[in-house]
């Protein structure tokens, strides 16, 4: 988890490092200047955003159209805004300068965009904060340091974010989230995968997909899900609490280190039972009237049984934390 954690950092860093190495474009010409500019093209068109410092805030219309609307930053050297086969390209250059890459600056872009709602939509930044609502196909954001907020979206979602807090509202279809730093609050619906990694900052999810993944390091996890056949977790520091209804021949697999992780199950639910705390940890059963064992020698504790025929498999393991097993 750590070694994709890294990855993840390092992949969201060296593309803001690339995006801004590559603002080399001369004249100030567009620089403050208020803009509201439109293309013709499909009912469903790839839309490529790249900004670098402000907000954005994307909206769907009726029209085979694309428009942009608002203000440019202080700083700002080139807006290109083109049409590339069918492929629609927004992209906002800025000066370079001694400034950092990674600081916000209060005079940035300030922009409103109009897609149609069956486009397919792929935004990057390094600074800025972005709103996106109604696109009804597919939705990518890479954003450095900047919120996202994605709400009323179908069929794909996929957001990276390296500082800033994700909030993802009415999010339908596949899902992939992750975060370094922030907050993860979400509200999702649809029978496909979805999965969330994240170091630092609380993981919210409310979702009835059958296959959930979760990977932090440290932060809270909240999970209220449906009928799942599939829950994975794993988490250094920080509590869990997980509500659930586990499928026949359904599979939970959670581990931690330190952290605390509740389980609450549907009444009677069917299943097999293995937890175990390996070092000093403690495990509370109450779903059945077995108690963990505790070894002659040692301070490690495991819980196994088999509850109402045992279709499912919960397999549960912390290193010293805690581990509460209940029902609704």
């Amino acid at each position: 988890m750590k070694s994709i954690l890294k990855t993840t950092l390092s992949q969201n860093v060296a593309k803001a490092f690339g995006v801004t190495l590559l603002l080399t474009i001369a004249a100030n010409v567009y620089a403050g200047e208020m803009i509201d500019k439109t293309i013709d093209t499909s009912s469903s068109p790839k839309v490529d955003i790249e900004h670098v410092n402000g907000k954005a805030e994307i909206r769907v219309w009726d029209k085979s159209q694309v428009r942009v609307t608002g203000e440019l930053g202080e700083r700002t050297e080139e807006f290109i805004f083109e049409q590339r086969g069918d492929v629609v390209v927004i992209h906002v250059e800025v000066e370079r300068s001694s400034q950092s890459w990674y600081k916000k600056v209060k005079d940035g872009d300030d922009l409103t965009i109009y897609v149609p709602a069956s486009s397919d939509l792929h935004y990057t930044a390094v600074n800025a904060d972005v709103k996106a609502s109604g696109i009804t196909r597919a939705v990518d954001v890479e954003v450095v340091n900047g919120d996202v907020m994605l709400q009323d979206i179908a069929e794909r979602v996929e957001v990276e974010s390296v500082n800033g807090d994700i909030e993802l509202k009415n999010v339908r279809g596949r899902l992939e989230v992750e975060s370094v730093n922030g907050d993860l609050d979400v509200e999702h619906t649809g029978s496909t995968s979805v999965s969330f990694t994240s170091v630092n900052g609380k993981v919210e999810v409310k979702t009835n997909s059958p296959d959930v993944t979760v990977e932090t390091v440290n932060g809270r996890i909240d999970l209220a899900l449906g009928d799942v056949d599939s829950l994975d977790i794993d988490t250094v520091n920080g509590r869990t609490f997980a509500s659930l209804s586990i499928n026949a021949n359904g599979r939970v697999n959670a581990n931690s280190v330190g952290g605390a992780m509740e389980f609450q199950f549907q009444p009677n639910v069917s299943a097999q039972f293995d937890i175990g705390a390996h070092a000093g940890g403690n495990i509370i059963n109450k779903i059945s009237d077995v108690q963990a064992k505790k070894p002659k020698y040692g301070p490690s504790r495991s819980l196994r049984f088999i509850n109402n025929g045992g279709a499912a498999d919960v397999d549960i393991s912390t290193v010293h934390g805690r581990i509460v097993l209940d029902q609704k």
